[in-house]
């Protein structure tokens, strides 16, 4: 019996795109230490501080590129404080696929 890729409504090609996503978490939360971040993050004007315009970091999402930095305004308020590195890079990376559109 052969399985259907798609079960669950999940496109094939996803489990790809899982290790992708969980790579840039890791690398973000890895940066975010090893910079010495404080945390909280109290709202966007303080992540964009620690990720300024031209930032060469990408969130890359089934093989197109956008700007950490620009994915911050599309964040919602609601998630501050951000009260970790993962956290940060959770919020980050839940704007990849909409910076997309």
């Amino acid at each position: 019996m052969v399985e259907d890729p798609s079960i669950l409504g999940a496109p094939s090609g996803t489990p790809e795109n899982i290790r992708e996503m969980d790579t840039m978490k890791a690398n973000i939360v890895d940066q975010l230490i090893a910079c010495g971040v404080k945390f909280p993050i109290e709202n966007k004007k303080q992540l964009m501080d620690i990720y300024p315009y031209g930032t060469p970091i990408k969130c890359r999402y089934q093989g197109k590129e956008t700007s950490i930095h620009d994915l911050i305004p599309r964040i919602d308020d609601s998630i501050f404080p951000i009260k970790t590195p993962g956290d940060a890079a959770a919020a980050l990376l839940s704007q990849c696929e909409t910076g997309q559109r």
